[in-house]
């Protein structure tokens, strides 16, 4: 497909202006905060930006480049070193090509130089060039300073499969010891939780509460901190309460009291009196109140209350009587509604109260499960990813740490760092951002401002942000820059804001769609900027490109067989099915009509199709069993266990043969 004279223009536009703000976000003379849109060379931004600050004679090993993930650590530190690799052997007219494309100029004699000379300094550098993610950087910094942190000299740090390990055990030990005294606070605390656990979650909901140590500890630190309040589980009720709207001192057992007085005897038998003779409306409640009058425990009295004034989803009635027996019985109509809201409002706060109750509970196993654990890393000198970000915001002055202590690590870091850059901004948390700033502060002040020349880059997108997912905080993206413009225009500095909006990667018809979605604020309250900010430049103008939205597929119920004809039954598929057949059918027919791949000029190939998936579970199975099915080639799924594939179990069955002769169900 092609494209007008006026649309070529406006491609060559967007391509100069986008290589004109990329040099200004690679600049090594100033700082900058860019916010880039998906596809837009980032990491290209980065990798530009670490060469020029070396080319401009800063030493590699005072350049710190965080990034969110080992797989975008190495991809920078190989885009970087095959660059620098290229200058070593590279001809002179290829190098100043080279340079300048990345310059915006000629390269002088003296960077020519350096750029021969970059590769070597970068590997033989003592500490090279740090490109590593936020936990690594920790992990570094606490193994130079353990004393300064209070953490073992030559401590561990947990891979994930033995964390879930130690968490296993320490959720096993605190069942057993609350199961071995079941009068005991433990044993009531699980009794409680089992009440309210869903089906297998249970042991999930406890390592989600122990993943989330901030909230326990910070319980504990402010119950402390409150003169005659020892117990921190007293303020986290006195808190919950408050916030759900339950009142103080009171319990289950004195609501459900409360419930049941509700409406007297004498009451209940008016009411269904009068009903009785109205309407068949009126006579269903008076029938509903009548089983009121019939319960035989204060549990049945409530159940039949709650039957006859509230919904099944517990509001309040509309309406309880007709308008003949409200205008001849207003007193009466007045008791029940009064007695109907009232009742919602104590179902409301009956619930928040087992909230609560339930809450507790948990709190209680999670602080003996975070103890074990703790317990377990102690005895093993291993620090988890989360205790490293800890301990290193302690270090670094951000928490409650000795100042006199921050002050030698900042001072003995490598020798000092000059330049940041934080890839994947949006997806930083808190946490991280302070220790970022501890490292940052000083350039903006003071001798560090003015000693040498030290600057910050920060690159991100809100919109790709991955909420929540170990404590991403998008909103933080935008405070952080406006947190850092303002000290640098203290100090006389200037923080560049650099917009990137130009995708390289993704065709106009799907850019535009997405720009429809995000122009609903109301559905994207998530981005600090308006609607208006959110646009996406197109470099692939004219390209094809499509974006379908297929109506959504629902669970069918089964035909009704006859119990004595098991073969007349048809199972069912499932949505996940369905849609994968549908998705695989659209790919069978693309293939054999021969549909042209505009972008290429051919027919579509297998290959040229991607498929993605928000989770490999329960679709990817399915959608590679549609296409295999239909003899489409697939590359199948990226991640398989492999003691579930079928010739392993047979290999380890042949095994267990081996060793047990005699097994012949396993030889079977």
């Amino acid at each position: 497909m092609s494209i007008d004279a006026a649309s070529a223009d406006l491609v060559r536009e967007a391509l100069e202006s986008t290589t004109q703000r990329q040099r200004d976000a690679s600049d090594p003379a100033a700082s900058a905060w860019v916010s880039a849109n998906a596809g837009t060379g980032k990491t290209h931004v980065l990798t530009m930006r670490t060469l020029r600050l070396m080319l401009a004679g800063t030493p590699p090993e005072r350049i710190l480049c965080l990034t969110y993930t080992k797989a975008a650590a190495a991809e920078m530190s190989t885009r970087v070193f095959n660059r620098l690799a290229g200058w070593v052997t590279e001809t002179e007219e290829a190098l100043d090509k080279d340079l300048c494309k990345l310059l915006g100029r000629m390269p002088t004699s003296e960077e020519r130089f350096s750029a021969r000379t970059l590769f070597t300094r970068a590997i033989e550098t003592p500490g090279g060039l740090k490109v590593q993610t936020i936990h690594a950087f920790c992990e570094r910094l606490l193994q130079r300073f353990p004393m300064e942190a209070g953490i073992p000299p030559g401590f561990s740090t947990l891979d994930d499969d033995l964390g879930r390990t130690l968490k296993r055990e320490a959720i096993d030990r605190t069942l057993s010891e609350a199961l071995s005294d079941a009068g005991g606070p433990l044993g009531k605390a699980l009794m409680t939780a089992v009440a309210y656990a869903v089906e297998d979650m249970f042991e999930d909901v406890l390592s989600a509460a122990i993943q989330d140590r901030k909230w326990l500890l910070s319980i504990g630190r402010a119950a402390s901190s409150l003169e005659g309040l020892d117990d921190p589980l007293r303020l986290h009720e006195m808190v919950l309460r408050e916030a759900l709207g339950a009142r103080s001192g009171i319990g289950v057992a004195g609501l459900q009291s409360e419930m049941a007085e509700l409406i007297g005897e004498g009451q209940l038998e008016t009411a269904v009196r009068v009903l009785g003779e109205g309407s068949k409306s009126d006579q269903k409640v008076a029938a509903a109140l009548k089983a009121v009058g019939a319960a035989n425990s204060a549990n049945e009295r409530i159940g039949a209350l709650k039957a006859a004034l509230l919904t099944q989803d517990g509001k309040p009635r509309a309406r309880l009587a007709t308008k003949v027996i409200q205008e001849s019985e207003p007193g009466l109509c007045a008791l029940l509604e009064d007695a109907r809201d009232r009742l919602a409002a104590l179902t409301r706060e009956e619930l928040a109260l087992k909230c609560v109750e339930a809450t507790l509970a948990l709190v209680t196993l999670a602080e003996r499960v975070l103890q074990h654990y703790n317990d377990a890393k102690a005895r093993r000198a291993a620090l988890d990813f989360d205790d490293l970000i800890e301990k290193a915001v302690s270090l670094l002055g951000s928490g409650d740490s000795d100042h006199a202590a921050t002050d030698w690590v900042l001072y003995k870091l490598d020798g000092g760092i000059d330049h940041i850059l934080v890839d994947e901004s949006q997806d930083t948390s808190p946490e991280q951002w302070r220790i970022v700033e501890s490292l940052a502060n000083e350039f903006f002040s003071g001798l560090g401002a003015q000693e040498t020349l030290r600057t910050l880059f920060a690159v991100g997108d809100e919109k790709q942000s991955i909420y929540s997912f170990q404590g991403a905080a998008p909103e933080m993206f935008a405070k952080m820059g406006a947190k850092f413009a303002e000290l640098a225009e203290n100090a006389g500095q200037k923080l560049k804001p650099v917009p990137l909006d130009l995708s390289f990667r993704t065709v106009e018809p799907v850019l535009g769609a997405v720009d429809k979605v995000f122009a609903d604020q109301q559905r994207t309250p998530g981005l600090s900027g308006s609607a208006e900010d959110i646009h996406h430049a197109v470099k692939r103008l004219g390209e094809a490109g499509l974006v379908e939205i297929w109506p959504t597929e629902t669970p069918h119920d089964a035909d009704d067989v006859h119990a004595f004809s098991p073969l007349d039954e048809h199972p069912t598929a499932t949505p996940v099915e369905r849609l994968a057949a549908r998705i695989a059918d659209q790919i069978a027919e693309w293939i054999a009509n021969g549909e042209m791949l505009g972008a290429k000029g051919r027919p579509i190939r297998p290959g040229d199709i991607l498929i993605l998936c928000r989770k490999r579970k329960p679709f990817a199975e399915p959608m590679v069993a549609a296409l295999k099915a239909r003899k489409i080639p697939v590359a199948g799924t990226d991640r398989l266990v492999l003691t579930q594939q079928l010739a392993v179990q047979d290999l380890m069955a042949l095994g267990d043969f081996t060793t047990l002769p005699e097994d012949d169900l396993t030889l079977a």
